[in-house]
């Protein structure tokens, strides 16, 4: 049963076409290989008279050509004086039928002629007094006269049709045939084949056997393959879903950074302002001995600081609303790593930080001012979670095709139930934060095909980890 799909929430009834898709794959994988093996051994129990008729008159046919052989055979002999033919009695239909006398070396000579028919169980020879010339093939009972007799003007088809009917009514499993054998225009005997019914039905079980074995295997491969196709089905649904989600998030924050664009203008203005103005009074303030002067001074850090903390909150946001291109160029990433280290603690952060970099990393790809941003958030959220007493360590490694960049600190981690929300937009466990750091770390990391996670560190902090491919040009 389909389930029910809300309408109202595209990641719900993306996965709900999932579900809904994958179920139905399933039962179609499930339910074709016997749907089409049912429907193959109808088919074969339907197609088995088909089956036989088919068998019975290439026998019959066969049959026809040991026939033809043998007359051939007659002829050249009576003319080699090897047959005489003496008038035995007339028929009813006008003819005449003949009394055969062959020379034994003939007989014998006429014995090897084969029927070349598996499904002729034997072939005999009468004359006219009914008989035995000579036999053919396998030896057995020689009968006086056939289950059914062929007349001058039957077809091959009709035989076949005749053969059937008296199979069916009397149980036999061999069916004899009365052809009758000419030299020239005279009746020279009749020659009496066996159509073994018993060969003729196992050979149609075989084949039948053999068609649904086949059926069931195509059918087990089209299984497979519908399988496969499904799964390649859903890994496009999947795509597709991610493709569309990216547009849009795309369009969505276009439209954002063209708002935030007017805005930041609007609000950079006065901010520069303020920054200004509270620098000249800090300025002035320094030059007077008042008794309020260190108050004042104080007063005016923390506005200075709140209005530095809302210039990193609007770059941030712009960041985060109008990204831009990457603009990668080779990169000493040891390098670049120890630059970040250096000058994000000596920007007043107390914190011990301890680091370790691979030798022999070959230089990467990097969109460098983004890649600065990005380790430098995490570096600043380490040293705030770490504290002036805790510590935090940085090091590069090589992790086979990637190189793997870990940022660890010493401080309280983050909760389990919160692990899986640390990189939404706007998630922050901080006072002041803006929820956008991780958030903006992570999509520069993934636009140069790389991940991030977060692990605990071995003293029970937080560790991040960066891998970012060596060649990522084959991850396009």
């Amino acid at each position: 049963m389909a389930e029910r799909i809300d309408s109202d929430h595209p990641e719900q009834r993306h996965s709900a076409l999932r579900r809904n898709a994958f179920a139905t794959v399933l039962v179609l994988v499930a339910v074709l290989p016997l749907a089409v093996f049912a429907l193959t051994y109808s088919l074969n129990k339907a197609s088995a008279r088909l089956m036989l008729e088919d068998r019975l008159l290439e026998s019959v046919q066969n049959a026809q050509g040991l026939k033809r052989e043998v007359e051939r055979s007659l002829a050249l002999a009576e003319d080699a004086g090897l047959v005489s033919l003496q008038t035995y009695r007339p028929t009813p239909d006008g003819s005449t039928l003949y009394d055969t006398f062959v020379t034994p070396a003939f007989r014998q000579e006429l014995s090897k002629v084969e029927p070349r028919d598996e499904m002729l169980g034997f072939a005999t020879l009468l004359n006219a007094r009914g008989e035995t010339i000579v036999g053919f093939g396998e030896g057995g009972e020689t009968p006086r006269q056939g289950d059914v007799q062929v007349m001058p003007d039957e077809t091959d088809r009709i035989i076949v049709q005749n053969i059937i009917t008296a199979a069916g009514g009397s149980g036999k499993g061999v069916i004899t045939v009365a052809f009758p054998t000419r030299i020239g225009r005279q009746i020279a005997g009749t020659l009496i084949v066996g159509f073994s019914f018993e060969r003729l039905h196992r050979r149609t079980r075989e084949q039948t056997a053999e068609n649904n074995s086949r059926a069931l295997r195509i059918s087990i491969v089209g299984s497979l393959l519908l399988a496969v196709l499904g799964a390649y089905l859903l890994k496009l649904t999947d795509n597709a879903r991610r493709l569309q989600s990216a547009l849009e998030k795309r369009k969505h924050l276009a439209y954002i950074g063209t708002i935030s664009a007017g805005l930041a203008h609007e609000i950079r203005n006065p901010l520069s302002s303020m920054k200004m103005n509270v620098q000249m009074i800090r300025n002035r303030l320094e030059s007077l001995q008042t008794e309020d002067r260190d108050k004042l001074l104080r007063k005016l850090e923390r506005v200075a600081g709140e209005t530095d903390r809302l210039e990193q909150a609007m770059n941030d946001f712009l960041v985060f609303a109008a990204p831009r291109p990457l603009r990668r160029q080779p990169t000493d990433l040891n390098a670049l790593v120890q630059s970040v280290v250096e000058n994000t603690t000596a920007a007043g952060q107390t914190a011990e930080v301890a680091a370790g970099y691979a030798p022999g990393l070959p230089p990467m790809q990097l969109d460098q001012d983004m890649f600065v941003q990005m380790l430098r958030n995490l570096l600043i959220n380490a040293l705030q979670a770490a504290g002036p007493a805790g510590s935090v360590e940085v090091e590069t490694r090589a992790e086979g095709g990637d190189v793997a960049i870990a940022v660890s600190d010493s401080g309280p981690g983050v909760p389990d139930d919160l692990r899986g929300k640390v990189f939404d937009v706007f998630f922050t466990t901080k006072k002041a934060g803006t929820g956008l750091g991780l958030n903006i770390a992570k999509r520069i990391v993934e636009d140069h095909q790389g991940s991030i996670e977060l692990k605990t560190a071995a003293s029970g902090g937080a560790r991040f980890i960066v891998r970012l491919p060596m060649h990522p040009e084959r991850h396009l």
